[in-house]
């Protein structure tokens, strides 16, 4: 994964969530997909709960997410 706003402290927080999303798009046939976001938005706020129950620190489903560090020791106040 790669992105602006990864980094060691946050790639798994980040990627798995993401996965699931892409594993939701990817292995459901085309006729089950769900119509409506709320469906998904469920799914996938439970399979937060999952992994924040087998000890990973799964990012919330929405929200702005972290932002990049503005400078040297920022990463300290973030």
């Amino acid at each position: 994964m790669w992105g602006e706003n990864i980094d060691g402290s946050n790639i798994e927080q980040t990627i798995w969530p993401r996965a699931a999303a892409a594993a939701e798009r990817l292995w459901t046939p085309y006729d089950n997909l769900a119509k409506d976001p709320n469906q998904v938005f469920a799914r996938l706020t439970h399979f937060r709960c999952l992994l924040n129950q087998r000890g990973i620190n799964a990012a919330p489903v929405s929200g702005l997410g972290r932002s990049a560090p503005w400078g040297p020791g920022s990463c300290y106040v973030q």
